[in-house]
């Protein structure tokens, strides 16, 4: 077996230009199905990232009706359209200790035209409590954050992004500054960066935003503004289980005439669907590279026959030497798989490159899938067996005298 690999090297080695050119079709379907397969998987772990725990391991309890969601209905909404009755205190420490909950926020959230001058923007504002960024950092680059006397006396003071600071504050110096929110002054007492590290995607839009204390977010929006809870699990694997267990903690002290209850979006279920997708979109690109691996099965084939042709004096001295079918065949098989394996070898390197170029410029995680490498290199090698075995039975099958005289 060993004779018969060094042989096969040696082959290749003597027509070099020949067997890559050969082994071209199998290394550009090997390629292929690598390069799916890792793109498909860093894309599933990017989109469970931003849709599962919004990159923060976090999940919104949504306050809605309970008939909107069915066995077959809604998933769920991100942010609740309906005002709850409000949340105790004791509720929300008694959260804090469950198992795996590192964190819970309650929060209002909405959009308003806000004034400065004769300056406009059109921000997301959200009326935040002290525990909200813990959860959800915002860098403070100027002035300050809010402090507990600002929740406490009902201040009337805002942080703002620098999205509305340029809107607002073309001039750049918003601290102390006074803005307008539905007829209501605030004063601006820091200016903070959304450090979320999205910055270096070339697609990042900063959206304008604006945080106020939430005991003041009643006198912009009324007492029966609805509220929104997010907790924080400390792994991406226990958010679903969190989300759920806290959603039936709330719905507790909900009033037993109360129509609408506290609920999840079921995400397990979302990924089981986007998975069965992924499989069906890698099925039909992995179709399309068995189109390229077929090609290139032939043509190994192809160059096979013709090698048995050119030795086909080399093989009637072995047989008149002695040797047996099973010898000649073994010989010619063994140099079909080592080239498509070398074929296979270098389609997986070049599929990892493709994988890694792509999650680069895509900002995406980068994934091998083991499985995959190791089924193209089998399937490689099958090929050669497969597709090198006709020119090695048309081999073994030579007669010696008849092959001794071929010119």
């Amino acid at each position: 077996m060993l004779e018969n690999i060094r042989a096969s090297f040696q082959s290749i080695w003597n027509h070099k230009l020949r067997s890559v050119l050969t082994m071209l079709g199998v290394i550009i379907g090997i390629a292929a199905v690598i390069a799916i397969f890792a793109i498909i998987e860093g894309g599933s772990e990017e989109l469970k990232s931003n849709l599962i725990g919004m990159g923060k391991n976090t999940i919104n309890v949504v306050y809605e009706e309970a008939d909107m969601y069915g066995e077959e209905g809604m998933y769920g909404g991100e942010v609740s359209n309906k005002a709850a009755p409000p949340i105790k205190e004791e509720a929300i420490e008694e959260i804090l200790t469950y198992p795996n909950v590192s964190g819970m926020s309650v929060y209002h959230e909405g959009w308003n035209e806000v004034y400065h001058l004769m300056n406009i923007s059109h921000p997301r504002i959200y009326g935040v409590d002290e525990r909200y960024f813990d959860m959800f950092e915002a860098s403070i680059v100027e002035g300050r954050t809010f402090s507990e006397e600002d929740y406490e006396s009902y201040s009337q003071v805002a942080l703002i992004n620098e999205m509305v600071l340029t809107e607002l504050f073309p001039e750049g110096d918003a601290l102390n500054q006074s803005l307008d929110i539905s007829g209501t002054p605030f004063r601006v007492v820091g200016v903070f960066t959304n450090n979320n590290g999205e910055k270096d995607n070339e697609w990042y839009y900063e959206e304008p935003i604006i945080y106020l204390p939430k005991t003041i977010w009643p006198i912009i929006n009324g007492f029966d503004a609805p509220m929104q809870v997010a907790v924080q699990a400390d792994s991406s694997d226990a958010i679903q289980e969190v989300g759920t267990s806290i959603a039936g903690r709330l719905n507790e002290d909900l009033p037993p005439f109360d129509t609408a209850i506290y609920q999840v979006a079921d995400f397990e279920r979302m990924m089981e669907e986007m998975g069965e997708y992924n499989r069906i979109f890698a099925f039909i690109l992995g179709g399309i590279a068995s189109i390229s691996l077929l090609v290139g099965g032939i043509g190994v084939m192809n160059i096979m026959l013709v090698s048995v042709t050119e030795r086909t004096q080399e093989i009637g001295i072995k047989k008149a030497l002695g040797a047996k079918r099973h010898v000649i065949l073994a010989q010619f098989l063994t140099e079909s798989i080592v080239l498509t394996s070398l074929g296979g070898i270098v389609g997986i390197l070049l599929g990892i490159g493709i994988a890694k170029i792509v999650s680069e410029f895509a900002n995406m995680p980068f994934f091998v899938s083991i499985p995959a490498v190791v089924g193209s290199f089998v399937f490689s090698m099958l090929i050669g067996i497969i597709f090198g075995l006709l020119p090695s039975i048309r081999a073994s099958k030579l007669q010696p005298v008849e092959a001794l005289r071929h010119d």
